[in-house]
C-alpha cells in the first residue's frame, strides 16, 4: 500500500541531507566556515531515513522472503553497484597514484558496500552495510510485533542494554543495533504509541541533560555518531519524538501549498537512491569553486556571508544534484547502448 505522506517525507529528507546537512558539514564545518559543534546538531537525518524504511515496510503486502530480498537488491544493491562501477576508474587512479593496484581484499570490500577509499564520493555510503543487515531481519521483526503485540518500549530497553556491552561486538553490529531501533519505530507507523513515546523521549532528554549538564560532555553529535552511542540515540530520539510531528505537518503543508516545493520533493522522492549517491559530485564542484576563489575564509569571517552561503548553497545543490543525476543517467544510457551492440541480449 502506497502512502502519499511517506513519499513526501522521503523526498524531503533527501533534500535535507543532500542540500543542507552535507552542505553545512562537508562544505561548512570541515572547511572552517562553521563551528563543528552547533553544525553537528543537524546530523540526525539518517535516523529518519531508517524510520521511513520501517514505516514503508509496515505498509507493504506480505510476500515470500526471497521476493522481499529481491526487491532490496533491486532498490539498494544494484544502484550501489552501478555507482561503484561508475567510480571505479577514479578508485584505480587513486591506487595507482599511491604506488600500486587495488588489493583483492579492498576490491571485495568495495563490491560488498564498504568502499575502502576515504574520499567524498564514498563518505556518504557508510549506511549501506547496516541498512542491508537490518533489512535481512525486518520481516521477522514485523511479524513478531504483529503476532505477539510487542511494545515499542521493549526494543528501546533492549538497545540501551545492548549498548552497555558494545565492547563485545563490532562497530557494524553496534551501528545496526542503533538504527534498528529507529527502523522498528517506523514499523509502528500506523499505531498510536502514546505513553511509550513520552517515556522514551523523557528518558532520552534526561540522559542528554545529565551528559551535557552534569558530565559536561562537549556538544558534538558527530563525535558520537561513528559508531552511534547512547548519547546519539538519545539525541535523535528527542529530535524525532518532540519535533517529528511538526516536521511531518510542515513538509506536507509546504508540499500542498507550493508547486515549486512539490516539484522538487517529487523528483527527490522518485529518483530513489541514485540522486543520493551522485550528490557527492555536486558538493565536490561547490567545494572546488570555493577553493579556487579562496572563499572559505572570507565566508567564515562574516556572519552575513555565512547566512547567504547557506541559502545560495542550498538552492545551488538543489538544482545541480538533479543535473548531475541526469548526466549520470545519460552516461549509463550510452554504456547500455554500447553493451547491447556488443551483447544484444544484455542490458545494464
Amino acid at each position: 500500500m502506497r502512502d502519499r505522506n511517506l513519499d513526501i517525507y522521503r523526498g524531503g529528507i533527501r533534500i535535507y541531507i543532500t542540500c543542507f546537512s552535507h552542505l553545512v558539514w562537508w562544505e561548512g564545518a570541515k572547511v572552517g566556515i562553521f563551528d563543528r559543534g552547533w553544525v553537528s546538531a543537524a546530523l540526525f537525518s539518517m535516523a529518519i531515513i531508517f524510520y521511513i524504511a520501517g514505516a514503508s515496510f509496515s505498509l507493504t503486502s506480505e510476500k515470500p522472503y526471497w521476493v522481499y530480498i529481491r526487491t532490496r537488491v533491486k532498490k539498494i544493491v544494484i544502484p550501489y553497484w552501478k555507482y561503484a562501477l561508475f567510480c571505479f576508474p577514479a578508485v584505480c587512479f587513486f591506487y595507482r597514484n599511491h604506488g600500486g593496484i587495488m588489493p583483492l581484499k579492498d576490491f571485495l570490500s568495495y563490491v560488498l558496500f564498504t568502499p575502502p577509499v576515504e574520499h567524498r564520493i564514498f563518505d556518504h555510503l557508510w549506511f549501506l552495510s547496516p541498512y542491508l543487515l537490518i533489512s535481512l531481519f525486518l520481516p521477522m521483526l514485523f511479524n513478531g510485533i504483529r503476532r505477539y503485540k510487542i511494545p515499542f518500549i521493549f526494543y528501546a530497553v533492549c538497545v540501551v542494554l545492548l549498548l552497555s556491552f558494545n565492547q563485545y561486538y563490532s562497530e557494524l553490529i553496534q551501528t545496526a543495533i542503533v538504527y534498528m531501533l529507529f527502523t522498528v519505530w517506523g514499523l509502528y507507523y500506523k499505531q498510536n504509541l502514546g505513553w511509550q513515546n513520552i517515556v522514551c523521549v523523557i528518558a532520552a532528554a534526561g540522559y542528554l541533560v545529565y551528559m551535557f549538564g552534569v558530565e559536561k560532555i562537549p556538544f558534538d553529535i558527530q563525535a558520537n555518531k561513528f559508531p552511534p552511542n547512547l548519547l546519539f540515540v538519545s539525541y535523535c530520539m528527542v529530535i524525532l519524538g518532540l519535533g517529528g510531528s511538526y516536521m511531518k505537518k510542515g513538509i506536507v503543508s509546504l508540499y500542498d501549498k507550493s508547486a515549486i516545493v512539490r516539484r522538487y520533493i517529487d523528483i527527490y522522492s522518485k529518483e530513489g537512491y541514485d540522486i543520493y549517491f551522485v550528490h557527492a559530485f555536486s558538493t565536490l564542484l561547490l567545494g572546488e569553486f570555493k577553493r579556487v576563489l579562496g572563499l572559505n575564509q572570507i565566508i567564515a569571517d562574516h556572519l552575513i556571508l555565512q547566512l547567504v552561503y547557506v541559502v545560495v548553497g542550498f538552492l545551488l545543490l538543489l538544482n545541480v544534484n538533479v543535473y548531475v543525476l541526469r548526466l549520470y543517467n545519460y552516461v549509463w544510457s550510452l554504456i547500455n547502448r554500447a553493451v547491447k551492440v556488443v551483447f544484444p541480449a544484455s542490458q545494464l
